[in-house]
């Protein structure tokens, strides 16, 4: 009876060491951005920024920016325009994929949203090097090369 309860405590250490190993894999917490490199064809840079707290994705912000500072989200006219043409808009689908981050924890699960295909690879292009960055506790922002 011994020697069956110190295999089953020694399996149960070894499990618990295991489990505690696959941790190490856990993001690191702190603030991590990306963005693209360049602004693209119509003006926009995609900016992407995520936190991490106790390892875990606890907030995340996609949006762009114009030469000028300002972002799409808040560009009234762009707004109006694409919600017309694609029935959706920034201010509608960017916080849309980046709570599906938060929710789901892996931007391979992020679903995309239609009428706003380009605009959710980017976010997931760029999620995933801010992604990248937290697991190496890399602090400085990701830079990426556009498309």
């Amino acid at each position: 009876m011994k020697k069956i309860v110190s295999i089953l405590v020694g399996g149960l250490m070894a499990a618990a060491l295991f489990a505690g190993c696959g941790s190490s894999a856990a993001y690191k917490d702190g603030t991590y951005k990306a963005s693209y490199k360049d602004f693209d064809d119509h003006g926009w840079k995609s900016q992407v920024e995520v936190t991490v707290k106790d390892g875990k994705i606890s907030d995340a912000k996609f949006d762009c920016v114009n030469a000028d500072g300002k972002l799409k989200s808040q560009d009234a006219d762009y707004n109006s325009s694409m919600k017309k043409v694609s029935k959706t808009s920034p201010e509608e689908f960017q916080p849309k994929l980046a709570a599906d981050l938060v929710e789901k924890q892996d931007v391979g699960k992020v679903d995309s949203v239609t009428g706003a295909t380009n605009s959710s690879n980017d976010f997931k292009k760029l999620a995933q090097a801010a992604l990248d960055n937290a697991k190496a506790g890399k602090t400085e922002e990701a830079v990426v090369e556009n498309k």
